[in-house]
């Protein structure tokens, strides 16, 4: 007898092209206000139809992830920063758990990428680390710096050369979507800068430890920002 099987769940295609628009969404990889491409090279891209991608533009508009604008200039444009933190908001408060289980996710798997990236990492990885990092320094609003932590985050995992690994980073970014709030104390976010540093400078030096102590404080100062943000973490 096979044990534990559950029905197979059916998913429409509208469905799967939310979820991946959702996604590059939550990963920062859309900035607020920023246009989509033409639907016909969006569909191309997603490999799904005109129909099917429409289908779930509603969808996110009904979410209040995009906006829909007609006229000459008109198009589908990611919501405006406001509105994202109102949909992050909403979100949260339908799950406020979720928060608790994403930060323990997080703290199983990105200490030990932190050890593996530091043992396995390529010039390549270290290049899009540093990328990653400056960004982060330099980044001016929420958006750019959501953007920018998710780069770093996704370049620790790919560096990790555990595609399992890789994919639990990406995960825990999507499942969690707390854009940051610039008005924080400026403290808390040198606490997760100077993490960040130390992480990038052990991961370089192929320090295990070092970056795997590295990743729990910035974990650490991350939990903190997000308390801050959503009340608790």
């Amino acid at each position: 007898m096979l044990w534990g099987l559950q029905p197979v769940q059916q998913q429409s295609a509208y469905g799967l092209t939310v979820e991946a628009l959702r996604r590059h969404v939550h990963l920062g990889q859309l900035l607020p206000g920023e246009q989509l491409p033409p639907e016909r090279a969006l569909a191309i891209q997603l490999g799904v139809s005109r129909v099917t991608l429409r289908e779930a533009l509603r969808v996110m508009e009904t979410e209040d992830y995009f906006v829909v604008r007609r006229g000459a200039r008109g198009g589908v444009f990611l919501n405006e920063i406001d509105a994202l933190r109102e949909l992050s908001s909403r979100r949260i408060s339908r799950d406020p758990s979720m928060v608790m289980r994403v930060m323990e996710f997080r703290e199983a798997n990105e200490p030990q990428a932190a050890r593996h990236a530091a043992a396995r990492r390529t010039p390549t990885d270290i290049a899009a680390l540093e990328s990653a990092f400056n960004s982060i320094k330099c980044a001016d609003n929420s958006a750019t710096l959501r953007c920018a932590e998710s780069r770093f985050y996704l370049a620790l995992g790919a560096a990790s050369h555990n595609p399992l690994l890789y994919k639990s980073i990406e995960d825990a970014l999507v499942a969690l979507f707390v854009l940051p709030d610039l008005t924080q104390d400026r403290s808390k976010r040198n606490l997760s800068i100077e993490a960040a540093q130390l992480l990038l400078e052990s991961i370089r030096n192929r320090q295990g430890d070092e970056a795997e102590r590295a990743a729990r404080e910035l974990l650490t100062a991350d939990r903190i920002r997000i308390r801050d943000i959503v009340g608790f973490a």
